[in-house]
């Protein structure tokens, strides 16, 4: 879907593609990365606190590096962000905040069909992989990403496929900002943040 509202609007589209960039910045393994996007160690582990371990890459590191990175294309614009924290990072009045809902027996399906899953394997990493991405967002942005009012729009792509919603997200992200007065040029143009949180 965000992929999809991306092409509607002209935009690039930026996803796992962060790791790859944060991973070249910081001169280490993709895998070291993309084994901290947006998943968390034990609780207990992370308080502790990364200054303490000899991990090659931290969590905070990648945090940091993160929000670095997501500062980057923010002032880029014109930019579609698959999750990674960026409603809860970028500036609200230049981002238009999107929560992609379904249910939980549809997401299930789906992380079955394209992982090649069975019903039981899917049920246990959707749950993890929910639990991970909510420990991520409360300790790093300390909020809530179940709280509505964090976002400017919800879509139900269970409800209104794939082609709808991603219409309905660009109609809106022009509607929201039509007439808008870049300040410094192309760089200052909105940038469009879509989360992946899943109620």
């Amino acid at each position: 879907m965000g992929k999809r509202a991306a092409e509607m609007l002209g935009f690039g589209f930026f996803g796992i593609e962060i790791v790859d960039q944060i991973a070249r910045e910081q001169g280490v393994r993709r895998e070291l990365v993309a084994g901290l996007d947006e998943h968390v160690r034990a609780a207990i582990d992370r308080w502790v606190g990364d200054g303490v371990r000899r991990a090659p890459f931290t969590e905070t590191q990648y945090h940091e590096a993160l929000l670095r990175t997501l500062g980057a294309l923010s002032e880029r614009g014109r930019v579609v962000i698959l999750g990674r924290g960026s409603p809860y990072a970028l500036p609200q009045g230049r981002t238009l905040r999107v929560w992609v809902v379904a249910s939980r027996p549809y997401r299930r399906e789906r992380l079955a069909l394209v992982r090649g899953l069975d019903a039981a394997a899917a049920e246990r990493q959707l749950d993890r992989e929910e639990a991970e991405r909510q420990s991520f967002i409360r300790h790093h942005f300390q909020v809530d990403p179940d709280d509505a009012s964090l976002y400017d729009v919800v879509v139900n792509t269970e409800t209104l496929g794939i082609e709808r919603a991603a219409r309905l997200v660009a109609r809106t992200f022009e509607d929201r900002f039509a007439g808008a007065e870049p300040s410094r040029g192309r760089a200052a143009q909105p940038a469009a943040a879509r989360a992946l949180q899943a109620g």
